[in-house]
């Protein structure tokens, strides 16, 4: 038995190792030539825009996980069925549920594999990646508001018009209110983060509301220890899909203790949370069509409807998680209800073929 675990085991990671490869490579390349569109504007070279893809790689792997395990399941074991192997196997006394045990062993190997890359990989290479494209294009962090990014710390509110891919800001606003009433303004060309965790504003202006006068007084620089996190601040240079599972959890204590929605971050972090789980799903879902196909004719067209059920998954996930996003639903509700269905589905399938 040990054998045959450790001989599916290899065929799925093969086969699947295989796919991710092919569909990271093909990706990358249309996204290289999609980026050489950008080469030539400031220090934007062939070159940065080569690393720049190399250091997208990681989240595009993360991605396309899911669709690499179900194609190279189907690949792997739909050799193996074609082979006879699979009939020979359960000539030899093994049941489905015995060899879907031993295809559900290489299929937590590939939930850990994910895992590993959505948390400690991809966030530092997307981020890197980032920071490397807009200081080749001598180009800001764009802020999608129209009045910059808007961030509260206690008493402050914190108005950031733009920042540099180094996490300087720039332009910044400090309004702080002392018992619902405006008490000053704080404007500063920029802020940099020191070594400390503090911020040193440069070039700033302070306008003092007092009850009868308005004071104003300038100062070259000056430090403060309570203004905006810098690691909230990756989500403006890193989609949320791409930050680590302790920095979105730093987003939600945020938003939550500043009583702001953070439903958009909480429903990031389900998707992560659901990610490597799709992956064995997407494994065990393939298992009927593979088997299915010993039974009767029509290998190909069982893999094909295997592969539009999977397509079938990400998108029911998508709908379900912008719609849930859209009326209210809890975000951990409709990341779940997806995978829940189709984990049903799966085990169905395996029940009728046995």
């Amino acid at each position: 038995m040990k054998l045959i675990v450790r001989y599916i085991g290899s065929t799925v990671l093969l086969n699947t190792l295989l796919v991710l490869a092919v569909l990271v490579v093909l990706t990358g390349l249309f996204s290289f030539i999609r980026e050489l569109d950008d080469v030539g504007k400031g220090d934007y070279s062939v070159a940065s825009a080569g690393l720049y893809i190399l250091l997208k790689m990681p989240g595009t792997a993360y991605e396309l996980f899911p669709s690499a395990v179900l194609l190279g399941s189907l690949l792997g074991l739909g050799g193996l069925a074609s082979h006879s192997e699979l009939t020979v196997m359960r000539s030899a006394g093994l049941s489905i549920f015995q060899l879907a045990g031993a295809v559900a062993l290489s299929g937590l190997m590939l939930m850990a594999a994910v895992a590993i890359i959505g948390e400690f990989v991809m966030p530092a290479s997307e981020s890197r990646a980032h920071e490397v494209r807009l200081a080749a294009l001598s180009k800001r962090v764009s802020i999608k508001s129209k009045t910059g990014y808007w961030a509260k710390s206690g008493s402050l509110f914190i108005n950031i018009k733009s920042v540099l891919p180094d996490m300087t800001l720039i332009n910044v606003n400090i309004y702080e209110f002392d018992e619902g009433d405006l008490a000053s303004v704080t404007n500063a060309k920029q802020a940099q983060q020191l070594p400390t965790g503090e911020w040193q504003l440069t070039d700033l202006t302070k306008t003092r509301f007092n009850p009868t006068s308005l004071d104003t007084e300038t100062a070259a620089t000056e430090t403060r220890s309570n203004l905006v996190n810098a690691e909230l601040l990756q989500g403006l240079s890193v989609p949320v899909e791409s930050m680590s599972i302790g920095n979105l959890l730093a987003q939600i204590s945020y938003l939550r203790r500043n009583q702001l929605d953070s439903d958009p971050i909480e429903l990031a972090l389900w998707t992560k949370i659901t990610n490597p789980l799709s992956t064995l799903v997407m494994l065990m879902l393939s298992l009927p069509f593979v088997f299915a196909s010993q039974r009767a004719g029509g290998v190909g067209q069982k893999m094909f409807v295997g592969i539009l059920l999977g397509i079938g998954y990400f998108l029911l996930n998508r709908l379900f998680t912008h719609l849930g996003l859209a009326n209210g639903l809890s975000p951990s509700i409709s990341t779940l209800i997806p995978l829940i269905l189709f984990t049903l589905l799966a085990i169905l399938g395996l029940r009728r073929i046995t």
